[in-house]
C-alpha cells in the first residue's frame, strides 16, 4: 500500500466526478487492470509467467474489500462505544451529584437525654418563646413570612427562566416539529434543510449541498461547478445544448475551496461536499435562504472529526471501561505492572526469588502504588 493513502485521490476523484456513481467508476479502474496489466490473465501452465493462477486475482480483490469492510466496522463500532462511554459519563455525574447531597439527622425529643430534656424544661419557663424558638433553628412566625416571600419570589424567578429557555418549545407547533423530526431523519437534510432546487445537511466541520437536476443530466460534461470562498454557482446543459443556472448564490460563510469536492448522481443531483473554514454549525447555505433553528439540530460531534491526540485519548478511556468492568487492570494499571514485574527480581527487591504477584498491591488512578500488609 503506498505510503500517503491519499496522494491519488484529485487524479481519482476526477474520474468519479466524470462517471457520476461509483459503478461505472470500478468498472473504469477494473478496464483498464484488464487492457494494461496482466491482472485478468490465467496461468495454465507451470511455465506461464504472465497472470495469476485460477481464483487467486478474485481472492486478492476479496481480501482488499475485506480490509476496508473491516475498517469501517471498526469506525462505527468506536462511535457506538464513544456514544455509550458519553451515556454512562453523565449517568455516573448525575449519580455523583446525587449522592453529594448532605444528609441530615433530625433529633426528636425521644432520642434526648434525660439531662436535655430536663435543661430545657427549666429554661423554657424563663426564656422567650422567639429565643428558644432561635437557639432550636426553628422558624419565628416573622422568620415564616420573610422566607415564604423570598420562596415565592426564587420560584417566580426560575419559573421565568425555564419558560424563557424552553420557550421556542412551546411556540413550535405539531406540524413544524413533525417536518422538523422528517428532515433530522433523512441524511439528505440532516442538521440542515430542503428547498426548492436543493438540499442541504451538515456536521461542524462540512456541508453537503446536493443540487436536483433534470433527469437527462448523466454524464459530468453536462454540468458546470463553480466553487469560490463565498460563492457556488451550478449550470446544466439542456436538451437544447444551452445552458441554464440551477445555483448561483453566495453562501453564508467561507469554505476551503482547494478541500471542497462535487461528484454527480446521474438524473437526480449534483453533490458538493464543502469544506468549512471555521468550525460552526449554519443557520443557513445560502444568504438569502430561511434559517433553520441550530439549538433543535444534533450539535454531537463523531470521532473521527476529532484529531489523532483526541481519539487516542477517547479510546483509552473506552478501554480502561471494559477492563473496569470486566475486574481487569487498566491502562494505567497495567504500565505499573510492567515497571514492577521488571523490578520484582532485582537485586535489593524484597520479593526477590518469589513469583510475580499483583494481588500484593493496588494501583490508584494517580499512579500511585500501595502494597498491601
Amino acid at each position: 500500500m503506498a505510503s500517503n493513502p491519499e496522494q491519488y485521490d484529485s487524479a481519482l476523484l476526477g474520474i468519479l466526478q466524470n462517471e457520476g456513481k461509483v459503478a461505472p467508476f470500478i468498472d473504469v479502474v477494473l478496464g483498464f487492470l484488464y487492457r494494461r496489466t496482466d491482472f485478468f490473465r490465467i496461468m495454465k501452465k507451470d511455465t506461464d509467467k504472465l497472470g495469476f493462477p485460477p481464483g487467486v486475482a478474485l481472492k486478492l480483490l476479496e481480501n482488499i474489500f475485506k480490509k476496508y469492510e473491516n475498517l469501517a466496522a471498526q469506525d462505527y463500532k468506536r462511535t457506538e462505544e464513544m456514544k455509550n462511554l458519553r451515556e454512562k459519563m453523565t449517568e455516573s455525574a448525575s449519580k455523583e451529584s446525587t449522592d453529594a447531597e448532605p444528609k441530615v439527622k433530625v433529633i426528636t425529643d425521644t432520642e434526648k437525654t434525660p439531662k436535655e430534656s430536663k435543661s430545657n424544661e427549666e429554661r423554657s419557663k424563663d426564656e422567650p418563646v422567639e429565643k428558644r424558638m432561635k437557639e432550636m433553628h426553628m422558624e419565628t412566625p416573622a422568620d415564616s413570612q420573610v422566607k415564604e416571600s423570598t420562596s415565592q419570589d426564587k420560584q417566580n424567578t426560575e419559573s421565568s427562566k425555564d419558560k424563557g429557555d424552553n420557550d421556542d418549545d412551546e411556540t413550535e407547533d405539531p406540524e413544524q416539529t413533525r417536518l422538523r423530526r422528517e428532515l433530522q431523519a433523512n441524511p439528505l437534510t440532516y442538521n440542515g434543510a430542503e428547498r426548492e432546487s436543493y438540499y442541504w445537511s451538515q456536521t461542524i466541520t462540512e456541508v453537503d449541498l446536493r443540487v436536483k437536476v433534470p433527469k437527462h443530466i448523466g454524464k459530468g460534461k453536462q454540468v458546470k461547478v463553480e466553487l469560490k470562498k463565498k460563492h457556488i454557482s451550478v449550470q446544466i446543459q439542456e436538451t437544447d445544448n444551452s445552458w441554464r443556472d440551477v445555483v448561483n448564490n453566495d453562501i453564508s460563510w467561507e469554505i476551503n475551496t482547494e478541500e471542497s469536492m462535487w461528484t454527480l448522481n446521474p438524473g437526480e443531483f449534483v453533490h458538493i461536499n464543502l469544506e468549512k473554514k471555521q468550525e460552526r454549525w449554519w443557520e443557513h447555505v445560502f444568504v438569502d435562504e430561511p434559517k433553520i433553528n441550530t439549538r433543535k439540530i444534533d450539535c454531537s460531534r463523531p470521532m473521527t472529526d476529532l484529531d489523532d491526540e483526541a481519539q487516542a485519548k477517547i479510546e483509552e478511556m473506552m478501554y480502561n471501561q471494559r477492563q473496569k468492568q470486566l475486574g481487569l487492570p487498566q491502562s494505567h494499571e497495567l504500565k505499573t505492572h510492567e515497571m514492577l514485574r521488571k523490578a520484582w527480581d532485582a537485586e535489593g527487591s524484597p520479593f526477590k526469588g518469589q513469583p510475580f504477584d499483583p494481588s500484593k498491591f493496588n494501583v490508584d488512578t494517580s499512579g500511585i502504588v500501595n502494597f498491601d500488609n
